[in-house]
């Protein structure tokens, strides 16, 4: 959840929630995924160090309530770039007593040979919403045609969410809300436990029932499930959270983050800055899942963020780039030109915008967990990021009902973050959020590469054919007849011309089939 909370009441956290140090241990150290593995590292004098410099830390394993088979079968799926996948198992958290500083243990371990990294883990951070906005004076119009919206209203002509999933994961719903009851949605794992009202908020964007109350979702017939960050009633974990959603969904569906985090010093930044948030969305992506991702409301440049290896992480232009594959979402204004909101993140890492402000839909958008309020005035990356997830949907579904096959994460990131097809913010270059989709155009783009794609086809296809004719005996321009017949040209320049001709159509017809299977890499 992304949120400036200088304004709003924040809820208390559990009594027993305690800040860890998470560590990814190097590939080669092999410890027992469970509490045993500290009683290990004592051996070496390591931990027995650390408890006398922070008395009280304790190790366990960080992915607690997920099954060690379930963490094995993710390490066999190869990432995204290739190669091996991530050995979920060789993160660690380091349980830190109240009196013990955490910065200080991560920067005490970060020194242990064996560790690739260590870091303080965010926690419970607020939801990305920005509450400082003006009231709402005006009907919503994200919904309408570009340049206002990502118009949804023309694409409910062809699509309406049918046939995906879609996933949610933040905090806490009412999920009997009068306008989201009827649609079924169900807590895949975790707890709902507090920002009730924010995580009716955003369902209410992308779900909410077409009936005679409140508003509509902007894909109102996808399938919708939650996932919480809280997995026990005092342990919190947002890698977790993503690992146990994608276990039960299927390529081409979504998920949205509605979250963001506090990571080394950065306040409010995505959540993929943490290492193993990082891994568990390059995880989902990597089985075909599309994540949509808060890019958070901390005013940050992101091109400028280090990691705890002080590397920049989450700048394209840096040869320390980390891609998880997630379509980041930055918050622009409700009025066109859209213009970057002053709390939204930007940087390079960011793809999308959506109205960040002004947004209307089910819930108080905050705490509140009644079943019959709305709000006119959600919004930050926690109201922009359902937009985007809507639109993600809403192409997914018109790929389904007109029978192919579901766009990849990265073919569909490309499309919603082509600035040729895209509404383009106020000012792109000191903007730098990205593009707020056009649906229309988009499909438009698409359906006359479908069309150009015939016309290349036939165009490869018949090189491939004028080749097999001209060295065919009796061809269009004969070879086998003889150098008196009419019509011939020469045997040795006819087979050249041939092999050339049959060799363009064969790698002309191969990229047309390739690009139209879906599996071409986007940004």
């Amino acid at each position: 959840m992304a949120t400036n909370t200088s304004q709003l009441p924040l809820p208390p956290l559990p009594a027993g929630y305690r800040r860890r140090v998470v560590v990814k241990f190097s590939p080669g150290r092999k410890l027992p995924y469970t509490r045993d593995a500290q009683a290990m590292l004592q051996a070496d004098g390591r931990w027995s160090a650390l408890d006398r410099a922070h008395a009280g830390v304790a190790l366990a394993p960080y992915f607690s309530t997920l099954a060690e088979p379930h963490l094995d079968a993710l390490a066999a799926r190869p990432v995204r770039a290739g190669g091996a996948g991530t050995d979920f198992r060789a993160y660690y958290a380091i349980e830190c007593p109240a009196d013990a500083d955490p910065e200080q243990v991560a920067a005490a371990v970060r020194q242990w040979p064996d560790v690739e990294i260590a870091y303080v883990e965010g926690g419970p951070v607020a939801p990305p919403l920005d509450p400082s906005n003006d009231p709402r004076a005006a009907n919503q119009h994200y919904l309408d045609a570009a340049p206002a919206g990502i118009d949804a209203r023309w694409m409910w002509s062809l699509a309406d969410g049918t046939g995906v999933g879609f996933v949610d994961m933040e905090r806490g719903w009412t999920l009997n809300h009068e306008d989201l009851a009827a649609a079924g949605i169900t807590v895949i794992s975790g707890l709902s436990t507090d920002f009730f009202g924010h995580g009716t908020a955003v369902l209410g964007e992308v779900v909410a029932v077409d009936n005679t109350r409140g508003g509509i979702g902007i894909a109102p017939k996808a399938s919708a499930r939650v996932v919480s960050q809280w997995r026990t009633a005092s342990t919190y974990n947002t890698a977790e959270a993503i690992l146990s959603a994608a276990a039960v969904m299927g390529a081409g569906d979504v998920l949205l983050l509605e979250a963001q985090t506090n990571y080394g010093g950065y306040s409010l930044v995505p959540v993929e800055t943490e290492q193993a948030v990082f891994d568990a969305i390059a995880a989902a992506t990597t089985q075909g899942i599309v994540v949509v991702e808060a890019g958070g409301n901390g005013s940050v440049d992101l091109d400028t963020v280090r990691d705890a290896n002080n590397k920049l992480i989450l700048n394209r232009n840096s040869a320390d780039f980390r891609d998880s594959g997630a379509i980041m979402v930055g918050a622009g204004s409700s009025a066109a030109p859209h213009s970057r909101l002053g709390f939204s993140n930007f940087g390079s890492r960011i793809d999308c915008f959506g109205w960040g402000e002004n947004i209307d839909t089910s819930g108080d958008g905050w705490t509140g967990n009644a079943t019959n309020t709305y709000t006119t005035t959600f919004g930050g990356t926690s109201g922009a990021s359902p937009i985007v997830s809507g639109a993600a949907l809403l192409l997914q579904s018109w790929r389904v009902a007109t029978g192919q096959a579901r766009y990849a994460p990265d073919v569909l990131r490309a499309l919603l973050s082509n600035p040729a097809i895209n509404t383009h913010s106020a000012n792109p270059p000191s903007d730098r959020i990205g593009v707020l989709p056009n649906l229309r155009s988009i499909v438009r783009s698409e359906r006359g590469f479908a069309w150009g794609r015939w016309f290349r086809t036939l165009a490869w296809a018949w090189m491939i054919l004028l080749g097999g004719l001209l060295i065919t005996p009796g061809g269009v321009w004969c070879i086998a007849c003889g150098p008196q017949a009419p019509g011939f040209v020469g045997t040795t320049l006819v087979v050249v011309l041939a092999v050339v001709s049959i060799a363009l159509g064969l790698l002309g017809l191969s990229g047309v089939l390739t690009r139209s299977g879906g599996a071409a890499g986007g940004r």
